[in-house]
């Protein structure tokens, strides 16, 4: 078994349900400086992309948001497991290696993308939902990885994509949309041309403030309105409401987004195919 086999292997045996390499040289060629692998580890050449903790299929079916996304997944697993072969690597076979942080700058303030770290490692493509990366055989998945010093063949980006589905292929050309779009036509827009994505746009700022609710950002938007009321009443009301509850409860189990509605993916032909195998 040679060194990446082992790594993989290694991976997997820590709770990854896919793993990847990318090469350093990939992602920089797309990524802007200051946010490409070697800025964070000098002499970098290879990422390892661990992927999983996806919803499982009873969570896709749960019909609670709550329960979906409190949880049907938990993304710590990932960042635990991508510390663990950094040690792994430098311990087995004397290279550098760093885990690409999780907690506050990952997801609306990354370090570097992880998504873009996927692509590069062939676990996924973009999709028209909310531009998550989707992967073949699993749907849905977050990733962590780990930064190494050590050159690793690299795996490269899938030939074709995920997104869109062939069915999603044939709801555009009749309809002009696809599941995620109708879902959430005001986060979501896009074309598909060709039986690809021609442009897609997810757009952010109105996702955010709607359905991550539960997050240190609400937190602090909270905390101010309450500081800011001048009705002793109404400043109550606030700080023992039950929203406030649920965000302080979020930021003390240091869950940055633990609210979020899905309803996008909730649609999603490649995601729901996990679930229709179950009984």
């Amino acid at each position: 078994m040679d060194a990446k086999e082992q790594i993989i292997e290694k991976a997997l045996s820590l709770g990854a349900r896919a793993v990847g390499i990318a090469a350093v040289d990939s992602v920089n060629h797309l990524a802007p400086s200051g946010y490409r692998p070697d800025d964070m580890l000098k002499g970098a050449l290879s990422i390892i992309v661990l992927g999983g903790n996806e919803p499982t299929a009873g969570a896709w079916r749960s019909g609670t948001n709550r329960v979906l996304g409190s949880i049907g997944y938990n993304r710590s697993q990932m960042a635990a497991a991508a510390r663990r072969l950094a040690y792994f690597v430098e311990d087995q076979f004397g290279y550098y290696a760093i885990p690409i942080p999780s907690g506050n700058r990952t997801g609306h303030y990354p370090y570097i993308s992880l998504k873009l770290c996927a692509e590069q490692a062939g676990l996924g493509t973009r999709s028209m939902a909310g531009g998550v990366i989707l992967n073949p055989q699993y749907g849905l998945l977050y990733f962590n990885a780990v930064v190494t010093t050590m050159k690793l063949e690299a795996d490269g980006p899938l030939a074709d994509p995920v997104c869109p589905h062939s069915s999603c292929v044939r709801l555009w050309a009749e309809k002009k949309t696809t599941p995620c779009i109708s879902s959430c036509p005001d986060c979501l827009t896009g074309e598909i041309k060709a039986g690809r994505i021609h442009w897609m746009e997810y757009r952010q700022d109105c996702c955010y403030p709607r359905a991550q609710t539960t997050a240190m950002d609400v937190f602090q938007k909270l905390l101010l309105e309450a500081v800011n009321e001048p009705d002793a009443e109404r400043r109550k009301a606030i700080l023992f409401g039950s929203h406030f509850t649920r965000a302080v409860r979020s930021a003390a189990y240091a869950s940055e987004l633990s609210a979020q509605c899905f309803n996008c993916l909730k649609r999603c032909p490649v995601v729901k195919r996990r679930g229709w195998k179950m009984r």
